[in-house]
């Protein structure tokens, strides 16, 4: 494990490297995405409870909690 890390930061994928955009999670991911637009470690968990909430603040009329906006 330690040596697949130190291959991937000291690698042409440490730009790659991100952590996930939901604020409960602390995973990182390597984004192979297009535009290296993804914002989430999976969409199955993370991304899919970052979009329910998104949507339930916009029923309810605030603006939704994007990972850019988080403090």
């Amino acid at each position: 494990m330690a040596r697949a890390a130190v291959t991937i930061l000291g690698g042409p994928d440490a730009d790659l490297l991100k952590e996930c955009g939901r604020p409960e999670c602390t995973q990182v991911y390597l984004d192979h995405s297009r535009g290296s637009r993804r914002e989430w470690c999976a969409m199955a968990t993370c991304g899919n409870k970052m979009k329910a909430a998104a949507y339930r603040a916009r029923q309810r009329g605030n603006p939704p909690l994007t990972p850019s906006r988080q403090s």
